[in-house]
Order: C-alpha cells, then structure tokens, then sequence
C-alpha cells in the first residue's frame, strides 16, 4: 500500500499541514523540534490507532487545542484508494474508513499496515517488560487483528479477578473467575507464540547480509512468577499451580502470573543480548526486527507495509545504513527523517520535503 497525502489539524505542533507523498517515499529534513517526528507519529496513528510512542490522546492535542484531526488517503495493493480519517475531541476518538463511522477501532489493524523505526527501539533489547510486551502484541495484532479483541479480553478478566482478590471471596467464586482467567490467557498465549515461532523461522533465515556481527538472532519467550508449567499447561496445572500461589496473590491483591506479566528474550548466538550484546549489535538487531516484521506483514496479509525510519540514521555507520536501502530499496514505500540532507545521498530515490521551507 502507499501513502498519498495527508492532513493534520491541530496535532502536535502543526496547527494545520498537509503533505503529498511519492510512491517510492521521502526524506524528511528539518531542524530539532520542526515536527519531522510528529509527522511519521501521525502516519503510524493511521496504522494504529495509537501513538506508536505511547502517548494518551490527549498529550497529541497541539498546545492550547481542544481537538485533533488526522485524514490520509492510501492507495492499496489492489488498485483501490481509501481514506482514513481519526478525530480526536472531548476525549473521545472517531474513526472513518472512506467516510464511513468505524465503531470498532481494531478495524484499522486490517486497513493500513506500518513498521516504524526510531533510535528508542533499542529499549526493546534492555528497556522494561512492557516496553516489550507493547511491540509484540502490536506486531502480533498487524497479522492477526483479531488478536487485539483477545487481548482486551483478557485484560478486562485479570482486572475483575484482581477486584476479587481484593475482597472476602467465597471459593466457588474464585474458581470460576480463575477458569475464565486461564481460558483468556490460554487464547492470548496461543498467538504469541504463533507469532514467535513465524519471526523465529524467518530470523534463522533472512538478512543474515545485513551485518557481521549479527547473524544468528531469535526471540525467546519468558513465562512470568517464575513458574515451571510451561506455556502448554493444561488447564488443571493452572489451577493447582493458582492454588499453590493463593495465599501470595490475596497478600498481593492481584495476579502474579499472566500474559500481562510475562516478557520476551532477544537472544543473539543464544546468549542474552541485553547482556552480551554490543551497543551495535543492539541496535543492528531491532533492526532485522522490524524488517522481518515487514515481510512477514507482506507475506502473509499480502499488503506491503509502509516503512517509517525516524532518524535511525545517525546512529549507524554508511556501511549498514547503505545495506538497510538495498534491503528496503523498492520494495516499500519509506518515509525517512533526518536533521541533514546527506542521506540524499544514500536516499537518491525519495523526494525530499523540507519542513524548513515549508514554516
């Protein structure tokens, strides 16, 4: 899919902007604090329905604003256009698909597909469990959208069981709450782990070209609690091991086991990248990560992804960022910000939109 143009009002720091778009991409430039990353933020909201950097709605709004609007209009794979439109006021969010209300916002994972990349991807590898858990189950819901209604599922069952443990619960009540807590999580694990083994398989297979010193990279997947029943468990297992782990949870008022606990392992020649990798190696290796992220999209949802690179650039020598082109060169429409214009050279391709001439 390629993104034509877009429109904002009131996002950020544009009161008002519109930009067109080639289909082979841009190159962003602009000084610091010009907006270049308010612009790709705003394309991946068209993907996700979300900041892509985790920020509530509100803190989008542009200083003073009560409101935001976001209109793009794509041209799909198939030929067809499409626009997507996502208002923000009062907060409360809309979204229209070709003018049309949208009521269930997980929509927009099946219309519009993007990968980002920013230079804070490397918190992937050493930054928090959550920061982990937020970009494996936007990427899982990328593939399979119906995922996300799992998800909020099971979050809204760990909630209520929470509330329970909170109070003088009758045992019967726990049981239930607990069967339908370990049914949700069950669901919620199965796509995970699909979804691993699906990256894993193309890991050990696609850009091992990329660099040197990242050649044998997977994702290993970390159960929370420290448990030992597995990610297979039955359903009786979870029930006796929740029953081992009562007296914990009501000191705890809450679960201490669950998909909303657990984490992910970025493994390089099997060994804990977080600890033995390189600061290269880190980031190289988010990299392939995003990348395969984009063929698995193309592969199997049969769109072609938008590739966003918000300023990665400066933070890799001409050799990998040369390779990352030949590996991304015509097969994605890609939007690049950088404060220079020298990634021109490397970038010969893109149009350039200078957000400096344009204010």
């Amino acid at each position: 899919m390629l993104l034509q143009s877009i429109e904002l009002q009131d996002f950020r720091n544009y009161a008002s902007g519109s930009f067109d778009f080639a289909a082979t991409g841009n190159l962003v430039v602009g000084a610091n604090g010009s907006g270049k990353t308010n612009l790709l933020e705003a394309v991946a909201y068209c993907g996700l329905g979300k900041s892509i950097r985790f920020h509530g709605d509100d803190e989008l709004l542009r200083i003073g604003a009560q409101a935001f609007r976001i209109k793009a209009d794509f041209l799909l794979d198939t030929g067809l256009n499409m626009q997507i439109t996502f208002s923000f006021a009062n907060r409360k969010k809309n979204l229209h698909i070709d003018q049309l209300p949208i009521r269930q916002l997980s929509r927009i994972f099946e219309a519009v597909k993007v990968i980002y990349c920013a230079p804070e991807d490397i918190n992937l590898v050493g930054g928090s469990p959550k920061t982990r858990r937020q970009y494996f189950d936007l990427a899982i819901s990328q593939l399979f959208p119906e995922y996300i209604v799992q998800l909020r599922n099971y979050l809204h069952i760990v909630e209520q069981r929470n509330s329970l443990l909170k109070t003088q619960y009758v045992k019967e009540l726990k049981l239930s709450w607990d069967i339908r807590f370990i049914e949700a999580l069950k669901q919620v694990l199965a796509y995970r782990l699909k979804y691993l083994a699906l990256i894993n398989e193309r890991l050990d297979a696609s850009y091992r070209d990329l660099s040197k010193t990242v050649k044998q990279l997977k994702v290993a997947y970390k159960s929370s609690g420290g448990h030992s029943i597995g990610t297979s468990a039955t359903t009786e297992e979870y029930l006796a091991y929740l029953g081992q782990i009562e007296s914990r949870e009501r000191n705890a008022e809450r679960s201490l086991i669950g998909a909303h606990l657990d984490d992910y392992q970025m493994l390089l020649n099997d060994r804990d990248l977080k600890v033995y990798g390189s600061g290269g190696q880190k980031r190289i290796s988010v990299i392939v990560l995003k990348l395969v992220q984009a063929g698995m999209v193309e592969e199997l949802t049969r769109v072609k992804p938008i590739m966003l690179f918000d300023d990665i650039f400066a933070e890799l020598d001409l050799d990998h960022s040369q390779r990352i082109r030949m590996l991304v060169d015509k097969r994605y429409q890609v939007l690049i910000t950088s404060p220079k214009h020298d990634l021109n050279e490397i970038w010969s391709n893109l149009a350039l939109i200078d957000l400096e001439q344009i204010k």
